[in-house]
């Protein structure tokens, strides 16, 4: 196993057991020094990221042939993510990045003249934004529901919100 695997599974468990991380954690459980994890992480943020990142398989939201396609992969993405990850690992790179794909998204409704008309691109985004939250799907799944309820459901309430 590579150096950046152990240093991922590592944190891993240290933000399972005790819900927080240092990088000093995170190098004495993955057997390391400190200097190897930052090698391979130049700090904390990244290292969150990564987690984040690994952990929700990212869609490519431009190979989707329509944006209610590219919509699909973006909350299916969020439904396959280990939401008390994802709840823990809201670092700022990793949520810039989540925005990125809901603005790609929102702006493909756009160019495809199927934004409603009293939305503009930016809050569309925010609707993305709030309705793929990490904190909305660990919500609904503790309340028992699954990764395809929640796809299901809240694909159909994405698309009958941003569309006309």
């Amino acid at each position: 196993m590579s150096s950046k695997a152990r240093i991922l599974d590592a944190a891993r468990v240290c933000l399972r057991e005790s819900g927080g991380l240092t990088m000093a954690q995170v190098a004495e459980k993955a057997g390391l020094s400190r200097q190897a994890v930052y090698l391979n992480f130049p700090g904390r943020d990244a290292l969150l990221a990564a987690l984040q990142a690994g952990d929700s398989e990212e869609p490519d939201l431009d190979a989707a042939l329509s944006a209610r396609a590219a919509l699909g992969l973006l909350i299916a993405a969020q439904a396959h993510a280990d939401p008390a990850l994802a709840a823990l690992t809201e670092a700022p790179a990793a949520a810039e990045a989540r925005l990125a794909r809901c603005r790609l998204v929102a702006g493909r409704f756009q160019s495809e003249a199927a934004l409603a008309p009293q939305l503009s691109v930016e809050t569309a985004t925010d609707l993305l934004w709030t309705l793929t939250s990490p904190a909305v799907w660990r919500d609904l799944l503790a309340r028992g529901w699954s990764g395809e309820r929640y796809r299901s459901h809240i694909s159909f309430l994405a698309a009958s919100a941003l569309t006309r």
